[in-house]
């Protein structure tokens, strides 16, 4: 079966986060974010070249058409172009797990912007258990192209949630909230116990004032080098570095 133009026009939208969220569609592209993300949503479609096709026929289970090279160009946000690429419908949006939030370790995520840091944070959240992440104001879109991309298939093993994260906290005073902040204590040094709400800032301004108020235990993530080093870390490693020490010292999830 071959893309129809209506399908064209349709799916050449998805580059933008109000046309994803008023068609509740988005794309996966290429091999191995297909592979990876394929059985974890609904499939729309798969589109792919006729060559790929031909050397894949166990894709042809999917709802399947085939392109050319102008098409996919014209759906894809890649710069390299894919050979296929997944459209997946949107999950509906959903609350929180009460149950998760009250046993185990919650990840907030406080105006993260950057979709490849939000992909990056969402896989390392699912490499160390973490099974929810809240998503506060101002965050990348979850299915923008480059975050399914680098989320490695995580976009669909994690829980997420879109919430505000002031009104989340509030709700669970009885959680304690742990956030990254210079003045903080040595998070090599500190306690860390769960339940807990983890908090990470944005990229270039940290956690917002409204959030720092509310975070009850500060952390510190000290540098081991000695003089000059750079400022501060990506948030996404960062994320990585607070999570192992959460898995190492409160029973993992």
């Amino acid at each position: 079966m071959v893309l129809s133009k209506s399908k064209l026009n349709l799916y050449s939208r998805l580059g933008s986060r109000k046309q994803r969220e008023k068609l509740r569609l988005f794309v996966a592209e290429g091999e191995k974010c297909v592979a990876d993300t394929l059985g974890k949503f609904c499939v729309e479609a798969l589109i792919a070249t006729e060559a790929w096709a031909e050397i894949h026929p166990d894709f042809s289970l999917q709802p399947f058409v085939t392109a050319g090279e102008q098409e996919l160009r014209k759906i894809s946000q890649l710069q390299t172009l894919p050979e296929v690429i997944a459209v997946y419908r949107m999950p509906e949006p959903q609350p929180a797990d009460e149950r998760l939030m009250s046993e185990s370790v919650t990840l907030l995520l406080d105006a993260v912007q950057d979709p490849g840091n939000l992909g990056t944070i969402l896989r390392t959240a699912s490499w160390f258990g973490i099974e929810q992440v809240i998503l506060g104001d101002g965050c990348a879109d979850p299915y923008n192209p480059k975050a399914v991309q680098s989320s490695m298939g995580a976009v669909g093993m994690v829980r997420i949630i879109q919430e505000n994260l002031c009104s989340l906290i509030e709700r669970h005073k009885d959680i304690p909230v742990y956030g990254t902040l210079l003045d903080g204590t040595d998070i090599y040094a500190t306690p860390l116990e769960r339940p807990a709400l983890v908090v990470m800032g944005n990229e270039g301004n940290g956690l917002s004032e409204e959030i720092r108020k509310r975070v009850s235990h500060p952390l510190l993530i000290p540098s081991p080098a000695r003089g000059s080093h750079a400022e501060s870390l990506n948030v996404a490693a960062a994320t990585a570095i607070t999570l192992s020490e959460f898995a190492k010292r409160s029973g993992g999830r």
